[in-house]
């Protein structure tokens, strides 16, 4: 589905979202100042990129030594296309050697395993980011989860952005205005600007729609448990 829109998926993101999407990937990402992270679903590498940039802001900020900052971010998604157009961004800028990127699926992450036969030989990352992402992994979510888990540090950090629906007893009018805008404007929308592709943003309105509310998804994540 994605690899059908990716051309013109970053642009449809910023009309459908007014743009408020850079901002929320930048709370997401702003406190992670690690040096080796993993971005599932990186998608076009929008996260990726703003990852290099919070570091390269931090570096500035307040060290003398860029290297005390150097980082490497490992992009992992389904779509070939959306991988291809996340590369084209990343070679714009020169960030070959700390941004790689490549096509895997969030179910089953082996072939990161450094040692299948013992956990504490494997490339372990300190932090792990998931945006908009996690919603489309069905089935088996936890699975996923589950995968990621084992590629992060003990001490190491998982920061998930992603929708949920909106309703209007805990958000008033907004959340139903939100709802509204989710249902009717979404699909219509981002099928005009996709050249037509109006299914797959009735899967993004069905998919906020089906995922749990934000204490349902921390409680998931709470009492996961991982072999």
């Amino acid at each position: 589905m994605f690899d059908s829109i990716a051309d013109r998926y970053d642009t449809i993101n910023r009309v459908l979202a007014l743009r408020m999407d850079i901002g929320w990937r930048s709370v997401m990402t702003n406190d992670i100042k690690k040096i080796l992270i993993l971005d599932i679903a990186t998608g076009t590498a929008d996260v990726a990129l703003q990852l290099i940039d919070d570091l390269s802001t931090s570096s500035t900020s307040t060290s003398t030594n860029t290297q005390d900052y150097d980082v490497t971010v490992l992009g992992l998604d389904p779509s070939e296309n959306m991988l291809s157009v996340g590369r084209k961004k990343i070679n714009k800028r020169g960030l070959e050697k700390q941004i790689v990127l490549e096509r895997a699926d969030a179910r089953d992450l082996s072939n990161y395993y450094t040692n299948n036969n013992n956990p504490q030989s494997q490339l372990l990352f300190d932090a792990a980011t998931i945006a908009f992402g996690i919603r489309n992994v069905v089935p088996n979510r936890d699975l996923a989860l589950c995968e990621i888990y084992k590629l992060i540090k003990p001490n190491g950090v998982l920061a998930i952005l992603e929708f949920s629906q909106p309703s209007y007893d805990s958000n008033g009018i907004l959340g139903a205005a939100a709802g509204v805008f989710i249902e009717h404007v979404v699909p219509f929308i981002g099928g005009i600007l996709s050249g037509g592709a109006r299914q797959e943003y009735i899967h993004l309105q069905n998919s906020i729609k089906e995922f749990p509310s934000p204490e349902q998804f921390k409680n998931q994540l709470q009492n996961l448990e991982c072999s």
